[in-house]
């Protein structure tokens, strides 16, 4: 059960602490103090799942709050307070209950309950545990909702909705009356022009979890006659609760990263019906459907892509690399050749024009030429926010009016600056890539994001991979992508040396993994900083590796010597102070306290040194070698 210890160690990596649990019906702990034995330690953890290699994984609750609703259809979770509890990591029980788990606010003083929020809904959190996916019981498997797992630290998580912190805070030895979770005249008003597209999301949020068309309606009526300004006609709310429920619940998630929406709004808002065309087999046989790529095995027309990786891994200069490669259809780092000549924007918020004239200026030298005559790349220094029309709008005409093919965006934590803590939400997430992606169908035009990894990768100089990429709705959205990692840590005295990982691959088909070994320089070399780029082969990648590590071995093993063999000689020196007319080799061993194996090495070396000299000594009226410091010596030599 390799697929539960992976899952185990990566709650820990997050640094929830986890414990085994029996795989039965009744999952309790296998640990002899239970939860409170609960670890993040790795090797713990393969001790416990090399014992238990089926046990299910507990997973303390401490700092948490989690809300167990039990029953398929529990009258407690109203659709809406399944919408408000779902912005929360998601997971369905065995036996279809619910686990929505929040952040346990600072200073609260809540306890683990059973029954007193509902009837079959309980919580857990300090002093109290969970068990978690994959884990798996006799009667089913624990899984999360797609877009909705467990993958951010504790501090990372959203706290729980006011509501329910006023209900956990109210329950004691009879609880309050349990209120409704929305639909009151405090919430906030939907205007015009987004009434359909904020209750789209909203349905899409409900059929994730399973909810009816029947359910679906009720909320939404509820949401448009609380919220919208004006409301919707009945007929509206109807057709979007339709359309959404053509979905299964499973392929919610995917319909909205992927933008399958996109028909159901029309430019005066109304509804659409959708409408599915086909073609026959013998058609499908006839046409010719080609993907062209801008770059051999790494780039495809049309398809959104993303440049991801951690700190220091020079996502901007590849990207900038990148773009002078397609503008005038060179190599890509030198090695991957461009098909031809294509319009190129970079947008780049981060870096500032000074550094990005600078970096794109010495590309240009490595390919041959001046940057004034890459003529087909347009720069921008600020870069859209994704969630404002007006942005949006913009930026489909800064695409349209410089006619691009590709556009390069640089850093996409910028452009969604109000996504505040929902980054791992999926339907908050789905909402910005939306955007871009209508842009992108809208123009033709290829979008490239430049993103970042999560923190928490097992191995940090090992190949990315794509569910390495971070926030929810990338993976999912992205058709294409270019991963970075380093294969050592960034060592500044070695200037502006980069040794990484670049792996490759797209839904179309390409994939490939490569060593890039690239020297930058410093301001400080006479010759100046520059863009020296090695591509080589994943075999060759790993034998570097693993030259470097064995190297690194040896030259600790040599300094670990060469401190003992100091630490020797001044022993040795030290104690030959308190015998000034000299001692044999056997007392001066005795008294430095070194080995007698080492011993005589050490005095012949500091005899060579002429730190030490010979002398004749009568011992037991015979006569015998020894050694004295020479006149005026000590510890630290003549």
């Amino acid at each position: 059960m390799v697929r539960l210890l992976e899952a185990a160690e990566r709650y820990a990596e997050l640094g929830y602490r986890v414990f085994p649990c029996a795989d039965g019906l009744n999952p309790a702990p296998l640990t002899r103090h239970g939860f409170k034995d609960a670890s993040c330690d790795p090797e713990q953890i393969a001790s416990w799942w090399g014992q238990f290699p089926s046990a299910c994984i507990g997973l303390a609750a401490d700092g948490l709050l989690v809300i167990d609703v039990d029953g398929e259809n529990n009258p407690w979770l109203t659709p809406e307070r399944a919408i408000e509890l779902s912005v929360a990591p998601t997971a369905r029980t065995p036996r279809g209950g619910w686990h929505y788990v929040f952040r346990k606010p600072a200073g609260s003083a809540w306890r683990c309950t059973v029954g007193q929020l509902a009837a079959q809904v309980d919580t857990r959190t300090d002093g109290g545990y969970i068990v978690v996916a994959p884990s798996r019981r006799p009667d089913g498997t624990y899984h999360w909702i797609a877009g909705s797992e467990l993958d951010v630290p504790s501090d990372r998580l959203p706290p729980p909705p006011d509501w329910l912190t006023a209900q956990l805070d109210q329950l004691g030895p009879t609880s309050p009356p349990i209120q409704a979770a929305i639909g009151n005249s405090d919430a906030n008003p939907i205007p015009a022009g987004q009434r359909n597209g904020t209750l789209i999301r909203l349905a899409g949020s409900m059929r994730r979890v399973g909810m009816s068309k029947a359910e679906i309606i009720a909320a939404l009526t509820q949401v448009n006659r609380d919220r919208c300004v004006p409301s919707l006609s009945p007929v509206e709310v109807d057709r979007i609760a339709g359309n959404v429920t053509r979905y299964a619940p499973d392929q919610v998630a995917t319909a909205i990263a992927e933008n399958h929406w996109e028909q159901l709004v029309s430019a005066s808002g109304a509804i659409e019906p959708l409408a599915f065309e086909a073609i026959t087999s013998q058609q499908l046989d006839d046409n010719q459907y080609e993907l062209e790529y801008l770059i051999n095995g790494i780039l495809v027309r049309g398809q959104p892509g993303v440049i991801a990786g951690p700190k220091k891994t020079l996502k901007t200069n590849i990207s900038i690399d990148l773009a002078l490669s397609l503008a005038s259809g060179g190599r890509f780092l030198g090695h991957f050749a461009a098909d031809k000549e294509v319009r190129v924007g970079l947008m780049s918020g981060e870096s500032g024009a000074a550094t990005i004239q600078e970096t794109a200026r010495r590309i240009a030298v490595a390919k041959q030429g001046r940057l004034r005559d890459f003529t087909n790349v347009l720069w921008s220094f600020a870069v859209p926010q994704l969630g404002k029309a007006e942005q949006v709008q913009a930026l489909e005409r800064f695409i349209t009016t410089h006619r691009l093919e590709v556009l390069i965006l640089d850093p996409t934590y910028l452009m969604m600056l109000g996504l505040a803590d929902q980054a791992g939400n999926l339907f908050v997430v789905g909402a910005f890539l939306k955007s871009l992606g209508d842009i992108a169908q809208a123009t033709g035009c290829t979008p490239l994001l430049c993103h970042h990894l999560k923190k928490s990768i097992a191995d940090p100089y090992e190949p990315a991979e794509l569910e390495n990429i971070a926030w929810a709705g990338f993976q999912e959205f992205v058709r294409q992508w270019v991963l970075l990692n380093r294969r050592a840590r960034y060592d500044p005295d070695q200037g502006g040396h980069h040794e990484l990982w670049m792996s490759v691959g797209g839904s179309a088909g390409h994939s490939g993994l490569w060593g890039l070994n690239i020297e930058e320089g410093t301001r400080q070399e006479l010759a100046g900083r520059r863009w020296q780029v090695e591509v080589i082969s994943a075999f060759e990648a790993h034998h570097e590796r693993i030259t470097a590590a064995s190297e690194a071995a040896d030259d600790r093993k040599q300094l670990v010597h060469e401190a003992k063999l100091e630490r020797q000689r001044h022993a040795v020196l030290s104690a030959l102070e308190k015998f000034p007319a000299g001692e044999t080799s056997r007392v001066i061993r005795d008294t430095a306290g070194v080995g007698a194996r080492a011993i005589q090495a050490v005095l012949d070396t500091l005899v060579q040194e002429g730190k030490v000299v010979t002398c004749k000594l009568q011992k037991n009226k015979r006569e015998e070698l020894g050694y004295q410091l020479p006149a005026g010596g000590g510890p630290g030599g003549p």
